[in-house]
């Protein structure tokens, strides 16, 4: 019998009776230990994740701006970066001058603004500070009766769109996902707006939804997952450290008053001593006073308490507040105490690669190009000529330098070894390359009517502030 069993194990008839071995998992990050056990998280798509939350984190987002300096401080730091006083647009092309001329008539006058407010510098701000603070903006294109510029955009908050209604099949068959209309091959047709906003509190407030046409509706925002369709307040990630930490500075704030209203306390430790008590010790307390109590008194002065460790503390939130809203925390904080010429500098091209990034995706590709092909429409529609190779560039705004007695040197380098255009580095100071060479053509041609060399003109004076060669062999020659 013991001799069948052996036989049994060596064929491994009993292996498939053992208990499996459980396989460790190989991300640790998927374990399930104590260590994770509050960990909790969902499979859904980005629509479902942002659907329940998005009113709340909006709400919270825009009550954070209004209260928090940290919070409006980093919106007016993005804003600032990635608009400026406005992003400008050269056209490029064989009738560029008559065009030029068209478009700062329409873009830098308040004819582009439905409400009559902005001018197109104007509307990039706003937009900008719409898509952080609500996490999106709805630009809404307006025909009007305008018989030179026919088009004007409408800047709407997030709130207009309807997403109260239920996601599904609409009556026509399409789909509907949190108040944004798709067809059957997922492409955008329309918006379902209010025709006032929802949180209104006029008398004449219509709560009916009209459906807008996606050819009239510019709809931005930051997409950090494929398939949303809804935009995030970019604070999100940041808004319980906010809290937090606005909360804790308060908190010290206090502490210090209450502890400043007790100074000292006078005690009688002697009851049974009867006397006068002419002293007025408390009332005319000052820097190296000696004051004489009566018999029977004692004095003892408070401890207020200490804030230990507050701005290693702050420092640390900040930093990482910093990180959250892709800011640096030079920026965020305006705290330049710890940094010199290389450090500043490596944390402005950090950032500057972030805003660089928002500035074309968000501004450029979904707003200002949409304007200038609604501009040349314009134009073809009211007969002005619209040369074929007629484009736009789209000028950033100014970038200041840090160090610029090291900077522009270096930039000269760039230019002279050709791995830059003198009109890229013109136009990367926020200025137009063409102007800017007009300008100096007709400076020298002033200065040289008026018999003036100056050290501005190449021609007379080299970069090291020696005298041209070229110029002294004129003066020879007129001597002659």
């Amino acid at each position: 019998m013991q001799s069948i069993a052996k036989d049994f194990v060596k064929m491994g008839i009993f292996d498939r009776f053992k208990k499996p071995k459980i396989n460790k998992r190989k991300y640790e990050g998927a374990a399930r230990t104590q260590r994770t056990s509050g960990w909790y998280t969902r499979g859904t798509d980005a629509n479902s994740e942002i659907k329940g939350d998005l009113a709340t984190l909006r709400q919270r987002s825009r009550d954070l701006r209004r209260n928090n300096p940290i919070a409006k401080r980093a919106i007016e730091v993005t804003t600032n970066g990635v608009v400026g006083k406005g992003i400008q647009t050269r056209i490029i092309g064989s009738n560029k001058d008559e065009l030029q001329l068209k478009w700062k008539q329409y873009a830098h006058s308040t004819r582009c603004d439905y409400d009559g407010r902005h001018n197109l510098m104007g509307l990039q701000r706003l937009v900008m500070d719409a898509v952080q603070e609500s996490g999106e903006v709805l630009i809404r294109r307006r025909y009007v009766n305008d018989k030179e510029y026919p088009i004007q955009y409408q800047v709407l908050e997030s709130d207009f769109l309807n997403s109260l209604l239920l996601d599904g099949k609409a009556a026509n068959g399409n789909l509907i996902i949190q108040g944004i209309e798709f067809d059957e091959d997922g492409k955008r047709v329309g918006y379902h707006l209010w025709q006032t906003h929802p949180g209104s509190l006029s008398a004449s407030l219509k709560i009916e939804t009209s459906f807008v046409p996606a050819s009239e509706v510019l709809h931005l925002f930051r997409q950090e997952r494929p398939g949303q369709v809804r935009g995030v307040p970019w604070s999100s990630a940041n808004m319980i450290r906010l809290r937090d930490l606005d909360g804790f500075q308060d908190a010290q704030l206090m502490r210090q008053k209450i502890a400043s209203l007790f100074t000292a306390f006078v005690h009688d430790i002697s009851a049974e001593v009867e006397c006068d008590d002419t002293s007025d010790f408390g009332e005319n307390m000052e820097p190296g006073i000696i004051e004489e109590l009566p018999p029977g008194k004692t004095v003892t002065f408070a401890n207020p308490p200490s804030v230990e460790n507050y701005k290693e503390f702050t420092s640390v939130e900040l930093h990482t507040l910093a990180a959250g809203y892709g800011l640096s925390y030079e920026s965020l904080t305006g705290d330049l105490s710890e940094v010199n010429f290389s450090s500043a500098r490596m944390g402005w091209l950090e950032m500057h690669r972030n805003i660089e990034a928002w500035r074309e995706s968000l501004m450029i590709d979904g707003f200002l190009d949409v304007v200038f092909q609604d501009f040349k429409k314009m134009m073809e529609l009211t007969g002005q000529r619209v040369a074929p190779d007629t484009e736009a560039k789209h000028i950033p705004p100014k970038r200041e330098m840090i160090d610029p007695t090291k900077e522009i040197p270096a930039t000269i380098k760039k230019i002279r070894a050709g791995l830059s255009s003198l009109s890229d580095e013109i136009s990367s100071m926020g200025q137009d390359p063409d102007e800017v060479l007009d300008q100096i053509e007709q400076d020298q041609i002033k200065t040289d009517n008026k018999g003036l060399k100056l050290d501005s003109n190449p021609k007379y004076t080299s970069s090291n502030g020696n005298k041209n060669e070229g110029d002294q062999v004129n003066e020879q020659t007129q001597d002659d």
